[in-house]
C-alpha cells in the first residue's frame, strides 16, 4: 500500500512539474480582449509594419505560445540603439471578444520594469507618420484579428549592482488564451489536481478502509481472547 502511494505521488509530482516546467515569477501582465477594431492587415501592411519597427516583428499565436528567450535594454542605457530598446510583437489568431494575457517574466534582481503597450495595425501606422488610409483586408486575412503589442523596459533604480541600467535583460514573454476567466494551462493544472483527488477517493481511500477493516477482523479475536 505505501509503495503503490508512494508511486501515485510521485507521478503525480512528475506531471506537475512537466506541466509548471514554465512558470516563473511575473513582472508584467496585460489582459486584453480584441475587438474589430484589431483586424489583420494585408500582406503589403504586414510588411510595412515589420519594416518600421525595429528588430522586426516577432509572432505570438494563441491559445497558447511561450517566445524564445529575448533580450531587451532599458530605456536609460545609454549605449543600446532603439532597436535593443524595444521589442514589438504580433498576437495572432486571436478571436473577437475572447480575453487573453500576456505576461512578461525576468529576474527580479536586475531591478527592472516592464511595459507592454498594444496597438491596432493602424496605431502602428500612425505611430510611424504613416498614411493608414491604404490598409485592406484581403481574403487570406479577413475574419483574422491581429494585436500589436511593444515590449520596453525601465530600470527602477534599486538594484545594488553598478550601471545596471545599461546591462541587457533576458525576459520570457507569453501569450494565453482565458477560458471561464483562466489560463488555459492553469486549467490543464486544475484538471490533474481533480483527476489525483477523485483517484484518492474513489480507488485509494476504499482500498485503506479495506485494509484497516482486515487488520482490525484479524485482530478482534486476539483481543477478545485476551480480556477472557
Amino acid at each position: 500500500m505505501a509503495l503503490r502511494f508512494s508511486q501515485t505521488l510521485l507521478l503525480v509530482i512528475a506531471t506537475l512539474m512537466c506541466l509548471c516546467r514554465n512558470v516563473t515569477a511575473n513582472t508584467c501582465i496585460r489582459h486584453f480582449s480584441p475587438s474589430a477594431a484589431h483586424r489583420s492587415p494585408d500582406g503589403h501592411t504586414l510588411d510595412l509594419i515589420t519594416g518600421l519597427t525595429p528588430g522586426g516583428v516577432a509572432v505570438l499565436s494563441a491559445p497558447y505560445m511561450l517566445a524564445p528567450i529575448a533580450t531587451i535594454s532599458t530605456q536609460q542605457s545609454t549605449n543600446a540603439s532603439r532597436a535593443d530598446k524595444e521589442q514589438w510583437y504580433r498576437l495572432d489568431t486571436l478571436q473577437l471578444g475572447v480575453s487573453y494575457e500576456l505576461r512578461i517574466s525576468n529576474a527580479a534582481a536586475t531591478g527592472v520594469d516592464f511595459e507592454i503597450e498594444l496597438y491596432t495595425a493602424d496605431d502602428v501606422l500612425r505611430l510611424h507618420n504613416k498614411p493608414t488610409d491604404n490598409t485592406e483586408l484581403s481574403s487570406e486575412t479577413e475574419g483574422r484579428l491581429a494585436v500589436y503589442a511593444k515590449v520596453t523596459a525601465s530600470y527602477a533604480g534599486y538594484s545594488t549592482w553598478s550601471d545596471v541600467e545599461n546591462w541587457p535583460n533576458t525576459y520570457v514573454i507569453v501569450l494565453e488564451k482565458h477560458v471561464a476567466g483562466l489560463p488555459v494551462q492553469a486549467l490543464k493544472l486544475i484538471t490533474v489536481l481533480v483527476l489525483v483527488v477523485l483517484f484518492g477517493l474513489l480507488v485509494e481511500t476504499p482500498r485503506l478502509i479495506s485494509k484497516i477493516n482486515s487488520v482490525v477482523a484479524e485482530e478482534r479475536p486476539k483481543l477478545t481472547s485476551k480480556s477472557e
